[in-house]
């Protein structure tokens, strides 16, 4: 598939005042193609995998799993809703998510709302998309990487996420799961094979556990992958009724074996949008 490029990669400037691409990324790709930045090349020849952890929705409890990581000594991604941000006492509020930012970790964004984008007109994607994209900004928020709600896109979603001036995004399956897609890579390639559908692990109907976690790495360090194991979390809590949610015992060993795993050489741990690289660009005019 034709890679996609975002737009706004021809601009001349970056967006003033917003945390700039890691010292060492390339600017603006000579080839015009975002996957030629140095990071996801540096990466691959780390010689082990990198794992990537994000996570979805912007709930109060990710300001708590922020402050997990960074104690760890490990970066996440965080894709919120601009639009339900401090809402009903269950998103997190603005401050709270620039603290999280201020620990070093990634914000991306998500879509004002979360709706399902394929269900929607293209006028409406594009305001989900792009206006989430450009609140995040004003907020100060260098949000280079977006994820898309459900996993939903279709050929215009994935256009106007990279024309709205991201430089990935993330889908929420496409790697391999040991009941339903052993055929599958057990790691996403560097650079990404498609950049605005960037393939991720799937832990639904799985059990949430760290083993069930750890699994999905090992098996990339034993078949010598240099890629990328993106894993999706929703919120941190304990409700085995909710499919999505992870117990905070299973996701604090996890997260621990990760950091060891991190510590020993045998995985690297990066942001998306640390790992694609690129600057931050505004969102453009006619979008």
């Amino acid at each position: 598939m034709k890679r996609l490029v975002p737009a706004c990669l021809v601009a001349a400037a970056s967006v003033a005042g917003l945390q700039q691409a890691p010292a060492g990324a390339a600017g603006v790709p000579s080839t015009g193609q975002a996957a030629a930045h140095a990071a996801p090349q540096a990466a691959a020849r780390s010689g082990v995998p990198t794992v990537a952890l994000t996570f979805d929705d912007g709930t109060a409890d990710h300001l708590a799993v922020a402050k997990m990581l960074a104690r760890r000594g490990l970066k996440g991604t965080f894709y919120v809703n601009s639009g339900r941000l401090g809402s009903s006492g269950k998103y997190l509020t603005v401050p709270a998510l620039r603290a999280i930012a201020r620990a070093g970790h990634e914000i991306g964004g998500h879509t004002l709302r979360h709706p399902h984008l394929s269900d929607e007109s293209e006028d409406v994607q594009r305001s989900e998309i792009c206006d989430d994209r450009r609140a995040l900004l004003k907020m100060g928020f260098a949000a280079r990487s977006f994820a898309y709600p459900f996993g939903d896109y279709d050929e215009t979603t994935k256009q106007l996420s990279m024309r709205c001036g991201y430089t990935t995004a993330r889908g929420i399956n496409g790697l391999y799961r040991p009941d339903s897609c052993r055929a599958c890579p057990v790691a996403e390639k560097l650079p990404p094979v498609d950049l605005a559908a960037v393939r991720a692990t799937s832990q639904t109907r799985l059990p949430r556990t760290a083993r069930t976690l750890e699994g999905f790495v090992t098996r990339a360090q034993q078949e010598g992958s240099h890629g990328l194991v993106t894993f999706v979390f929703h919120e941190i809590k304990n409700n085995p009724k909710d499919q999505y949610a992870t117990a905070p015992k299973e996701f604090a060993a996890f997260v621990d074996w990760v950091a060891r795993q991190r510590k020993a050489g045998k995985i690297q741990v990066k942001a998306l949008g640390d790992l694609v690289g690129g600057k931050v660009w505004p969102v453009p005019d006619e979008m």
